[in-house]
């Protein structure tokens, strides 16, 4: 079964921002590339026309993506986001219970805002559903290529 995407309110403004951005300027670029590779006539042995015109239908299907998944994603609102126990939308500090000097922090979104550079984890990926539903204090177990890992849940907030 696929997942209903879930996105917080932040991550629904950048998909809105985007598709703006695909629908307007990334439009206008693509449609002069097209009509530049037509002004050099003979359409039948023209690389650069074949081009523009992969351009032109990457750009509809990823318009057409993006538009599909801000029909329906649901977004998390603020009200939503519980500071008892993890949850999407959630920021956790986590304290590695073997080196306790090493702590970390987490802002739990949906697979389509996942951004691990900036500390944005999916609640999809392994250390995401270990945190989901967890409670200040508790310890959770998860699965890395290294081995197991534990954390302890030292913060939730919004």
């Amino acid at each position: 079964m696929e997942h209903e995407p879930v996105l917080t309110s932040e991550g629904m403004k950048a998909l809105e921002e985007k598709l703006q951005h695909l629908e307007t300027t990334r439009r206008r670029e693509v449609s002069k590339q097209m009509k530049t590779a037509i002004d050099h006539g003979d359409l039948s042995e023209n690389a650069e026309y074949d081009e523009a015109r992969e351009a032109y239908l990457k750009l509809e299907k990823q318009i057409d993506e993006t538009a599909t998944l801000i029909a329906r994603a649901r977004v998390i609102k603020d009200s939503e986001i519980s500071t008892k126990k993890v949850g999407i939308g959630s920021l956790v500090q986590v304290e590695d219970i073997k080196d306790g000097s090493k702590k970390q922090e987490f802002r739990l979104v949906g697979p389509t805002e996942s951004n691990p550079e900036n500390s944005k984890i999916s609640h999809l990926c392994p250390i995401g559903m270990s945190l989901m539903n967890s409670k200040l204090g508790d310890v959770v177990s998860v699965n890395t290529p290294g081995g197991i890992k534990k954390y302890k849940v030292i913060a939730i907030t919004k």
